[in-house]
């Protein structure tokens, strides 16, 4: 189901998309608009550059217990730095294709999607694609928050390489999944002599989200997904996090380790807007099936818990963009940018996150003398200013602690991140 793509292949694609466009654009008048990037159209074909570019500074105080252990950091850092293609090649079939640099590392794939639509309202989707989850289906680019915090990494999956099919109403969807593992990652070796007839992991994926409310000053959104795992031959799930941020090593202050043979994962969302003031919350509960491979890791099949909650509030008068179709949020439409003589939007927002993976550790036969199986709590003070409706700058500082067992294992963090972003 996976295959490593260079990201020089990828733009190579790009140019003959662009060349194909240009060809068929030949008989008929081409259309020219500004949508953070020139778009090219022509009747039902239409091309974009797209692209993004997120630059943070990242500060912690790491107070653990016990002589010695505490510390602090300070990195700047590029976040992101992304370039890709989307279009449409007529009314059935549309495609996007975006790639880049995280956190400094290997260039990889984000999405890379061919869809087909066989009607106004249905959509297959195959590549690498989100499947559940609100704040997950919310691009980086419109996120109150600088990251998704432990529900990001805990909660509904990212991108996964399969096929997602969509059926969307005025206010409400229903979306199905099958998937794999990312497309990012190596094929499960299945050669002769290692491992012969190997699996990769497989996941199921479902989704179901309406909008009770949907008018031009209030909205309300609720949504319930499910989803299914089952680790294959890839290795087991572990259940980690980073405290609110996507710097440092997952799992470095809570971690349940390797225990996950299977899971079932329950999920619900909600989210109130009404006019500048809005809240939204999610909550999952994983049931997992524990791999036991020894006698130190026998035991009960724990239940991971974790979700967050938060309120938005735009003094400068703007209402987050939800669209009722899809059932996510989009791109604030800042209603007095600096490019029109404004002062751009300002957007103050307030979370709270919690992650519980204590029974990963209460439910183990042998418990050792150390774990970090605990639970972390946190909260999030944000501040985004957007100059224009494509360019944000943010402020988070986050108060956060985990709860682990054993002597020197408690942590509490105090973070300070700052990010530039633009995108087009």
């Amino acid at each position: 189901m996976r295959n490593k793509i260079s990201l020089v292949g990828g733009s190579a694609l790009g140019v003959v998309l662009a060349l194909g466009l240009g060809v068929s654009a030949q008989a008929q008048d081409l259309g020219v608009k500004w949508s953070g990037g020139p778009q090219f159209s022509n009747d039902d074909v239409a091309f974009k550059v797209r692209g993004r570019i997120l630059v943070d500074a990242v500060f912690q105080d790491i107070n653990r217990q016990g002589p010695n252990f505490d510390y602090k950091t300070s990195n700047v850092r590029g976040r992101q730095v992304f370039l890709g293609v989307e279009g449409k090649l007529n009314n059935y079939f549309a495609y996007k294709a975006e790639g880049g640099w995280v956190n400094g590392g290997s260039p990889s794939w984000d999405d890379v999607v061919i869809e087909f639509k066989p009607t106004e309202t249905a959509s297959i989707l195959f590549g690498n694609v989100k499947a559940a989850g609100l704040e997950n289906l919310t691009s980086t680019r419109f996120t109150t928050f600088m990251d998704r915090g432990p529900y990001g990494d805990l909660g509904p999956d990212t991108y996964l390489l399969g096929v997602v099919a969509k059926q969307t109403g005025p206010n409400w969807s229903v979306t199905g999944a099958v998937q794999g593992n990312q497309l990012n990652s190596a094929d499960v070796n299945n050669t002769a002599t290692a491992n012969p007839g190997s699996k990769e992991r497989l996941t199921v994926t479902g989704r179901i989200h309406y909008a009770p409310i949907f008018s031009d000053t209030t909205k309300l959104h609720v949504a319930v997904s499910a989803r299914y795992r089952n680790h294959g031959d890839e290795g087991a799930f572990a259940y980690a996090s980073r405290p609110n941020t996507n710097y440092g090593d997952s799992g470095r202050y809570f971690t349940s380790g390797a225990i996950g043979n299977k899971d079932n994962t329950l999920s619900a969302e909600a989210a109130w807007v009404h006019n500048n003031l809005s809240v939204q919350g999610e909550y999952s509960s994983i049931k997992v099936d524990r791999l036991v491979t020894n006698a130190a890791t026998a035991g009960g099949d724990p239940t991971i818990k974790a979700g967050y909650a938060f309120v938005s509030f735009w003094p400068t008068g703007e209402m987050r963009n939800y669209n009722s179709v899809t059932g996510e949020f989009g791109r604030p439409k800042i209603l007095n940018p600096i490019t029109a003589g404004g002062m751009g939007g300002v957007e103050l927002a307030l979370r709270y996150d919690i992650a519980d993976l204590t029974e990963a550790y209460d439910k183990q036969t042998v418990k050792p003398a150390t774990s970090l199986s605990g639970k972390y709590t946190a909260v999030t003070l944000g501040a985004n200013y957007y100059p224009t409706g494509y360019v944000r700058f943010q402020a988070n500082y986050t108060d956060g602690k985990a709860d682990n067992f054993g002597a020197n294992n408690d942590i509490k963090i105090k973070q300070f991140q700052l990010r530039a972003q633009l995108d087009f």
